[in-house]
């Protein structure tokens, strides 16, 4: 039999004791290669984890609100705050928050969490501040924080310098309360600028009692129920994530401190400019020791962290909700689930699923698809496709119908909307840009606002909130009426048998179609002041000081189409939705608004809209809410045959 014997070298005992440079150059390379294609599977894995933590915390947080609210029948106040060592009972404008911090949501919840024991080292009869709150207030707990926000630790507490010199340390967290997308202003506004969703504030001097709270579902020293929420609780945040201050100064993302920023969000719907999740803009919060933080960092530091607040302001009016993860934020609802919510989320939608006053309607269908969409930019059907054109033969210039509502010729023409008023010396944010539009169909629009006399005629009732046993006010603008009321007064009296008969059919004016009448066709700017001249009878209310009283229709000149109180009076309704980008992308015919939304556009003599300057407060509002200084004129069709 044959054998084969292997080689001689291959029988020799090799000399070598370790790798060639080649072979451990490869090595390297080799582990580069798989270091390069693991490492991002491995962060997002890394990230996947952080993200599920952040949401089994939440829930946890969940149970604790429901707990809560089964034993005390509502859910707990955003924070307490004492009026007992406060001279001046604005406690909202107060910076001497070490003195009137009681205890907040999350203080209230650890009993019915995993951490009750820490409760009851926490007394409720002292401010948070106090020394003998030290241990629970700078205490911090990982179920509070979310691991993917690499400032949430032990190490980086916010110090609070109280007037008296003294610093006081509190403990981070990343979860606040959904105190509401409400406007940072309180009340209705006037006829210079109304508000829509506001905020609330009701101080008894003699009781010495204080509330302060929004559309969410808490407020300060006030509690809100399940019964409470219209829209249901699948559809209504609860609590949301925040990101901890990048600063020691930075009071945003504290777990034991009851204020906006620190374990509240408040104020960051559309109405505002922080609105949405993680808003970019430089001057989205509004914070105490924002000047402060500004001086310390820089701003290129705090736009690199994407944590932007206004340096001019130095009191807690608004923050968003933020996170560190890629793309969007956590939200509970009040039901019990988590969701992740794009930072691209519709910002209309993103303000009604924190208000606890949305009708259950707006939400009820397609609501998960809605939630995971982006911003939608389907422009509504064209002025021709929704309204019937007028006779291209002569009209009258002007008509009047069986309540005696006198209607103005308007002509087709160009011009340019959102053009900036004169001496309005702002940048317009670039989503609002100036632009040129015609209109190229002739429409007879309303001489005068709808007064509460030709409401009551229609409608059968007179809501209006400026009604006087003193005077007759039934020449007045009605208002107080929602946008679904204004179309509904549409829709009635085409529907009477007078106006049918006349082949009369009524709407509201488009937005373009407002700005056009109210400009008469002019391509000038108005000019702005920000006080008015005792000698002006105009009726303009553009950013003027001191705002004009509602008065009898037509008590002011009238402008060169005809048309009277377009920039005075009461704001009107107009038929578009509103998005805020739309301006950027609105076409040149006939533009429509866009075909989807949650709130209607609202013109009237204020400056914002006729060149916006900055992109809060608008008088935008939702369709189902009513307004004391918000009315409408409306536009009469003929049907031809």
């Amino acid at each position: 039999m044959q054998q084969y014997s292997l080689p001689s070298q291959a029988m020799r005992p090799s000399n070598r004791k370790g790798f060639s440079l080649r072979e451990v150059f490869i090595v390297f390379i080799v582990l580069g290669l798989l270091v390069a294609l693991l490492s991002p599977k491995i962060l997002a894995m890394r990230e996947s984890a952080r993200r599920q933590q952040c949401e089994l915390n939440m829930k946890q947080l969940g149970t604790a609100l429901k707990n809560y609210h089964e034993t005390h029948q509502s859910l707990p106040p955003a924070a307490i705050w004492g009026t007992d060592s406060m001279h001046s009972l604005g406690l909202h404008i107060s910076k001497q928050l070490n003195l009137f911090s009681h205890a907040n949501w999350v203080l209230l919840l650890l009993p019915y969490s995993s951490r009750a024991h820490l409760a009851d080292s926490y007394d409720n009869n002292l401010p948070v501040a106090h020394d003998r709150n030290t241990k629970v207030r700078t205490t911090y707990i990982s179920f509070l924080s979310c691991p993917s926000d690499t400032y949430s630790n032990s190490q980086n507490r916010h110090v609070f310098e109280s007037s008296a010199d003294r610093s006081v340390e509190l403990a981070r967290g990343n979860y606040a309360i959904n105190g509401g997308t409400h406007t940072a202003k309180i009340g209705h506004g006037s006829t210079a600028s109304p508000t829509g969703d506001f905020a609330h504030l009701v101080i008894d001097q003699d009781l010495r009692t204080f509330q302060y709270w929004g559309n969410g579902i808490a407020g300060f020293n006030k509690s809100f129920s399940f019964d409470d929420f219209t829209n249901g609780l699948s559809n209504l945040v609860a609590l949301e994530e925040i990101r901890t201050g990048i600063h020691p100064t930075d009071p945003r993302g504290v777990w034991s401190w009851g204020h906006i920023g620190s374990s509240v969000t408040w104020g960051h719907g559309i109405n505002g400019d922080a609105y949405g999740p993680n808003n970019s803009w430089d001057r989205a919060d509004d914070i105490m020791g924002c000047g402060k933080l500004h001086k310390i960092l820089g701003v290129e530091k705090i736009l690199e962290e994407k944590m932007g607040c206004a340096s001019y302001i130095d009191q807690n009016l608004q923050a968003t909700a933020r996170s560190q993860h890629e793309g969007g934020v956590n939200v509970l609802f009040m039901d019990g689930t988590v969701k992740f919510i794009s930072d691209k989320i519709d910002p209309g939608l993103w303000h009604v699923i924190h208000s606890r006053e949305t009708p259950t309607e707006i939400l009820a269908s397609n609501y998960e698809e809605q939630l995971n969409k982006s911003n939608i930019l389907e422009d509504a059907s064209g002025i021709d496709d929704l309204h019937p054109s007028l006779n291209t033969e002569k009209q009258p210039a002007e008509i009047s119908n069986s309540l005696g509502m006198k209607f103005i010729l308007i002509p087709e023409g160009k011009f340019i909307m959102g053009l900036p008023d004169k001496g309005n010396n702002h940048e317009l944010p670039p989503e609002t840009p100036q632009h040129p539009v015609q209109i190229t169909h002739q429409f007879y629009l309303g001489c005068f606002e709808v007064t509460q006399e030709e409401y009551q005629k229609v409608m059968g009732t007179n809501p209006a909130n400026h009604q006087s046993e003193l005077e007759d006010t039934k020449q007045f603008p009605v208002e107080q009426v929602t946008w679904n009321d204004a179309n509904e007064f549409c829709q009635r009296l085409s529907d009477t048998t007078t106006e049918k008969s006349a082949k009369r059919k009524y709407r509201l004016p488009t937005e373009a179609e407002w700005e056009y009448a109210c400009r008469a066709g002019s391509d000038q700017p108005y000019v702005f002041t920000s006080k008015r001249d005792s000698s002006d009878t105009s009726g303009d209310a553009a950013g003027k000081i001191k705002s004009l009283p509602i008065t009898k229709v037509g008590s002011y000149a009238a402008n060169r189409f005809g048309l009277y109180d377009m920039r005075g009076n009461v704001w009107e309704w107009c038929s578009d939705w509103f998005d805020r980008d739309y301006y950027s992308r609105s076409p040149l015919l006939n533009p429509q608004g866009p075909k989807h939304g949650y709130f209607k556009v609202v013109r009237g003599g204020d400056w914002i809209y006729v060149g916006e300057g900055c992109r809060i407060n608008y008088p935008i509002t939702v369709p189902w809410k009513k307004n004391p200084f918000i009315g409408f004129r409306v536009v009469c069709e003929i049907i031809g045959d």
